[in-house]
């Protein structure tokens, strides 16, 4: 296993004060944020990213923004993103059914327009592909300029976030089971 050590026993300096910050701000840090306290200068930087997609001025609706973090857990098989985000989608309003069908890979039969121009956008990001103009036009009509291209930096930001848990083997919560 390539976990790295759990630092959080002897924080100090900047490590302490980024821990307390992240804590107040998500009620608890656990998995992926602890292992990168281990490199608290670069977690100063992705954390804030985050905080700004989840708690920030981002214009992207949190029942898009956290669809679109399921469906980039699913495709790349992350189980602890999408443990960590299914109770998150729910609060956002996301339906079970709806969740149910992007963990299986599916769309969900009543999907709302913005919801599956979404997934359709976050597919393409995934692949690696160019959007087509007409769905990006689409899903501008929908949620704006600023959204689409949140959209697009959000994938990326938890296609890194995969990275992270994959490479330093970070588990699942505890009581979680592996959703895929």
């Amino acid at each position: 296993m390539a976990r790295l050590p759990d630092p959080t026993a002897n924080l100090q300096g900047k490590a302490a004060e980024l821990y307390e910050e992240l804590v107040a701000t998500r009620s608890r840090i656990d998995g992926m944020y602890r292992t990168l306290l281990n490199h608290p200068d670069l977690l100063e930087h992705i954390s804030a990213l985050g905080t700004f997609f989840r708690f920030g001025n981002s214009v992207l609706p949190g029942l898009l923004r956290e669809a679109a973090i399921l469906r980039v857990a699913q495709k790349l098989g992350a189980g602890y993103e999408w443990v960590k985000h299914t109770g998150p989608a729910l609060e956002q309003g996301l339906p079970p059914e709806t969740i149910e069908a992007l963990r299986r890979g599916e769309t969900a039969p009543r999907m709302s327009t913005a919801l599956r121009l979404t997934i359709k956008i976050v597919d393409c990001v995934l692949a690696q592909k160019n959007i087509p103009q007409g769905l990006q036009d689409d899903l501008i009509d929908e949620i704006g300029l600023d959204g689409v291209i949140e959209l697009v930096a959000l994938c990326g930001f938890y296609q890194m976030i995969a990275g992270v848990i994959f490479a330093f083997d970070v588990p699942l919560p505890p009581g979680s089971e592996p959703p895929f």
